[in-house]
């Protein structure tokens, strides 16, 4: 759950399918992730959407999927979403905050989002009628990033993503997980040095910052948020 934007905050009043619903009932009646996607817009725009913002991981033996959506409220009924394909062999992560931010717009086998993703932006005046359409975040529109959501949400992300890319690549992004550098926004995917295994992914849902300039386990740190539990959302692997 991200949230979002509180003016598209749904309810009971303007839908039946609260994202719980969402996954229960297209579990029931789609065969891959793809079939998952189309089964979850067509439910919200049929029966209406009763949540905030939400950020779901979908996968079959063969794809795995970052799928965003939020609500219209009062705009409409239904939701907008972007959804997009982790790259083989990459691994992502999401933790209440929305994370996709541009996307290729022609480019169905990797990237699907609803067809009025961003028309509805400008429609209610959050995105300007002249920006162009290949501009488009759905992340700084929908979600807009803030220091909590860098620094106690994506902080977490970073975390997992410092696990598996090294010290390096995680002072790249230390400005940013601090909450000190909003515009240094991490990479939706990364590859990892090396392989993971089922384990692996296990030891990064327990992930206390451990191993990164967070980590406050016998050393002296800076940060007052250092060594909270980070309970990375629903780390997505693709082999």
């Amino acid at each position: 759950t991200f949230g979002g934007l509180v003016q598209l905050a749904c309810t009971r009043r303007t839908g039946l399918m609260d994202y719980g619903s969402l996954i229960w009932v297209t579990l029931q009646r789609a065969r891959n992730a793809r079939e998952a996607i189309e089964v979850m817009d067509y439910l919200v725009q049929t029966y209406g959407y009763a949540s905030t913002g939400e950020s779901f991981s979908i996968g079959d033996a063969n794809e795995l999927w970052i799928m965003e959506l939020i609500g219209k409220v009062r705009h409409g009924k239904g939701a907008v979403w972007v959804a997009r394909r982790i790259p083989d062999g990459y691994v992502s992560g999401h933790a209440n905050q929305a994370r996709i931010t541009t996307f290729p717009l022609d480019d169905s086998e990797n990237c699907l989002y609803s067809p009025d993703v961003i028309s509805f932006a400008r429609d209610i005046g959050l995105y300007p009628s002249d920006a162009p359409d290949t501009s488009f975040s759905f992340s700084d529109i929908y979600d807009p990033i803030n220091f909590d959501g860098a620094r106690f949400c994506d902080a977490r992300v970073w975390s997992f993503f410092s696990t598996v890319m090294g010290e390096e690549w995680s002072n790249q992004y230390l400005d940013y997980a601090t909450g000190t550098n909003l515009t240094n926004r991490m990479p939706l995917w990364v590859q990892p040095l090396q392989k993971l295994s089922l384990s692996n992914v296990m030891e990064s849902m327990r992930n206390h910052y451990e191993g990164t300039s967070l980590d406050n386990t016998g050393r002296l740190f800076s940060d007052i948020g250092s060594g909270a539990l980070t309970g990375v959302s629903r780390n997505v692997l693709a082999d």
